[in-house]
């Protein structure tokens, strides 16, 4: 340090002034609390309505809509109030996300009941008090793991889009340096060259690699978040579909045929748990082998199937594989025993058919298969409308997800290790990088 700045004074003369803190400017909010409270609740009722259509008009229920649900709410709260992003407006629209998503599953499973109810004298109103007491009784059953989760997105997405941000504060200029005369007998100011103040570098300019970021560059910020927010919910629709058509699909146990493997809801005939079993089929396995004797498996129903009176060609059942192609299968008189090509199957979990029913015999031919379900005195399968084609096959029941104290072992195991890999990749992203990483500029090798 040389004596001119030791004793507070610059090369050039003038007096060393300190740094002038930067003045925040506060911005002019536009928008209101209250009509960000109505958007929210318009939204809400506009994403549910919608979610109850496409259940009604489908019969799918395409769980991603309540991730839309959370993502419209939190557009339009922030719309409504003029871009401001506070906690108050992300507790508006949570509250009006799930109230969407709340509304959406009633009008779904309100339409549900009405179909079912098709063809009887009297039928339960849209909004009747009966309906809404039906509704409430059965909340539980209702909401699955998988919604649950979708939920929690729908959540998370009102609470990501009206995240605070810190304001940008608008710096004032410093004062120019105020310059005293120097005594006479004080030296000329000089500048040595180890004092000169070195240029700093500029750093290069970086550019996002998101294709989406690339095609909106000269968009106004406005656009480029909702057409970002569009492309990511379109993406996890996409995902979701191709995951659940051939990957996994998950599924509701409705009747009491597979009882005691897997469970009905009461008051339904021969039901014993207070809700339905829901398990995940794999629906690509059978792709690479064929299926087993003993496995459960989800199949599209066969013509044969409307005709005995059992359910709707087309739709799904439930059963345990008990007859490959070309197996003799037989069941026996005296106690119900089921034999398959002259050796009796060792069935712990099938509650046997009544006894004294007279004994028969089935051939199975070339690409079919026998089912039986393992509740065999009130399960209709094979034995009343005959074989499952190979091609109606959709896979093996591999675990049941919901009620969580019936999760599987496995399912478990799996949803732990994929929370444990998500924790360690965080995990390493949070690791501080060696400056210049990004920019490939050389850093200093380790001491």
């Amino acid at each position: 340090m040389s004596d001119f700045e030791r004793y507070g004074w610059e090369p050039d003369g003038s007096r060393q002034e300190g740094p002038t803190p930067p003045t925040p400017v506060k911005t002019e909010e536009t928008g209101s609390t209250g009509l960000a409270l109505v958007a929210g609740l318009v939204a809400a009722i506009v994403g549910g309505v919608a979610w109850g259509l496409i259940s009604k008009h489908t019969d799918y229920e395409v769980g991603v809509v309540a991730w839309g649900i959370g993502f419209l709410c939190g557009f339009a709260v922030e719309r409504a109030a003029g871009g401001r992003r506070s906690a108050d407006l992300q507790a508006i629209a949570i509250v009006t996300a799930l109230l969407g998503v709340l509304l959406g599953k009633y009008l779904g499973f309100a339409f549900a009941v009405q179909e079912a109810q098709q063809g009887l004298p009297n039928t339960t109103g849209l909004l009747s008090g009966e309906m809404f007491t039906l509704f409430r009784e059965n909340l539980s059953e209702v909401f699955g793991l998988f919604d649950l989760l979708w939920t929690g997105l729908a959540v998370a997405s009102a609470w990501y889009a009206l995240r605070p941000e810190a304001p940008d504060a608008e710096t004032v200029p410093a004062p120019a340096p105020t310059v005293t005369s120097l005594p006479e007998s004080f030296p000329e100011p000089f500048v040595t060259p180890s004092e000169a103040e070195p240029v700093a570098a500029s750093e290069p300019e970086r550019h996002s690699r998101n294709p989406v970021d690339r095609l909106t560059r000269g968009l106004p910020h406005g656009w480029r978040v909702t057409i970002d927010w569009v492309v990511t919910i379109v993406g996890a629709i996409a995902i979701v579909l191709a995951i659940k058509a051939w990957v996994v699909n998950p599924y509701r146990i409705p009747s009491s045929s597979m009882e005691p493997t897997l469970h009905c809801a009461r008051p339904a005939n021969g039901c014993e748990a207070r809700f339905s079993d829901r398990v995940l089929a794999n629906r690509f396995i059978y792709r690479f082998r064929s299926p087993r004797r003993g496995e459960i498996v989800v199949f599209d129903t066969p013509p044969a199937v409307e005709t005995a009176g059992c359910g709707e060609a087309g739709s799904t059942f439930v059963k345990r594989i008990i007859g490959l192609p070309g197996d003799t299968v037989r069941i026996a008189r005296r106690d119900g025993a089921v034999s398959v090509n002259g050796r009796r199957l060792s069935e712990p979990y099938a509650v046997p058919a009544p006894r004294g029913l007279p004994a028969r015999s089935w051939h199975v031919p070339s690409g079919q298969y026998f089912v039986l379900g393992d509740n065999r005195p009130s399960s209709c399968d094979s034995r009343v409308w005959g074989y499952v084609p190979r091609d109606d096959l959709i896979g093996p029941v591999t675990s049941t997800y919901w009620p969580a104290q019936r999760a599987s072992t496995g399912l478990i195991v799996v949803v732990v290790l994929i929370a444990l890999a998500a924790l360690v990749v965080y995990l390493v992203r949070r690791i501080r990088r060696p400056q210049g990483w990004r920019s490939g500029e050389p850093t200093a090798p380790p001491t």
